[in-house]
């Protein structure tokens, strides 16, 4: 394979993790890779990341906080090749992702986006069940027909931990938009995409992504107020730009999306009113909104509890036997 990829990291104190991270793509099948890191670390990251002596690392320190989509935007801007993958400074790869991705770029070139799977593990190491509607059972890999219908049935099949872009699409839609700083500006990216390239993907080579690392933008309370990529999607809609063999499935995403950011609010306990009155404004049922208000609140506890237990990852493991869909897991041997 001749191919040659650049991977860009983006970190802002990930001293646990950022060891890990590094090593997991230094240990990668597929070597023919440049490795950017944008680091605006204030904690020990930058001298954890000197440690490591690779000739294949760039290491960008910036003197000031660079968020997320700010971090990435540099790091592609720098980068030498037109195939660039991403992974987050406290995630990390199976040794055959990069290869994986590599192929998936040979037999799709016109994708915009490629991805593989990928699987999500607790702090105590166990798998949340990701059900990745839709997509055809292994070995399958090709282009994605329905990404929006796909990601209001299940999670979004593509994370910023486990895809790549292409460099020229990336420069074509604006790269990440930087405004999104509290979260979403992944999935709005995606999406943009989405609406003018196939995403290509593959079940080989799974993103690993790590739930208990602290400061992750998920954790954030304001990266549920509102999903930017909706917002973007239903502007689209208002001003007649989405073609009309996608409407039906973007807003079946548009509503799925409204729900888990209803429902997420409730998981932290927190800004029920703000919750309510964005609610109330969507979908006009003031009375149904305060009666779930009233009960979501009433047993929180016990949700949040459910949640993070194995009946949750039963339930979701039912629902995929129910409808055929493959459930990605982690290779441990």
């Amino acid at each position: 394979m001749h191919d040659t990829i650049s991977i860009v990291i983006p970190l802002y104190n990930k001293e646990k993790y950022i060891s890990r991270t590094i090593s997991s793509v230094l240990s990668q099948s597929y070597s023919n890779f440049e490795c950017i890191i944008v680091d605006s670390s204030s904690d020990r990251s930058t001298e954890i990341v000197k440690e490591f002596t690779d000739s294949r690392i760039r290491h960008l320190i910036q003197e000031n906080r660079t968020y997320l989509p700010i971090a990435r935007n540099i790091g592609v801007k720098v980068a030498k090749n037109n195939l660039i993958a991403f992974i987050d400074a406290d995630d990390e790869w199976a040794p055959d992702h990069l290869e994986s991705m590599v192929n998936l770029y040979s037999q799709f070139p016109n994708a915009g986006v490629f991805a593989t799977s990928y699987v999500k593990l607790r702090h105590d190491g166990s798998e949340m069940i990701m059900i990745f509607a839709g997509i055809p059972k292994p070995p399958w890999e090709g282009c994605i027909t329905r990404f929006f219908n796909n990601c209001a049935k299940g999670d979004v099949p593509v994370s910023s931990s486990s895809c790549a872009i292409r460099k020229d699409v990336f420069n074509e839609m604006g790269g990440f938009d930087e405004n999104l700083i509290d979260g979403g500006e992944d999935h709005h990216l995606w999406g943009r995409i989405a609406l003018k390239y196939p995403i290509a993907f593959t079940w080989k080579g799974p993103g690993i992504y790590h739930t208990e690392a602290s400061g992750r933008m998920c954790n954030d309370v304001k990266s549920v107020i509102g999903d930017p990529l909706s917002q973007y999607l239903t502007e689209q809609l208002t001003n007649g730009l989405i073609p009309s063999d996608l409407q039906e499935d973007i807003n079946a995403y548009i509503r799925r999306r409204e729900k888990t950011v209803w429902f997420s609010k409730f998981f932290r306990n927190s800004h029920q009113d703000e919750i309510k009155n964005y609610h109330k404004k969507r979908c006009n049922q003031s009375m149904r909104i305060t009666f779930l208000s009233q009960m979501m609140n009433k047993f929180n506890g016990i949700i949040v509890t459910l949640f993070n237990s194995g009946f949750y990852n039963f339930c979701r493991k039912v629902w995929c036997y129910l409808h055929g869909w493959h459930i990605p897991r982690l290779d441990r041997s």
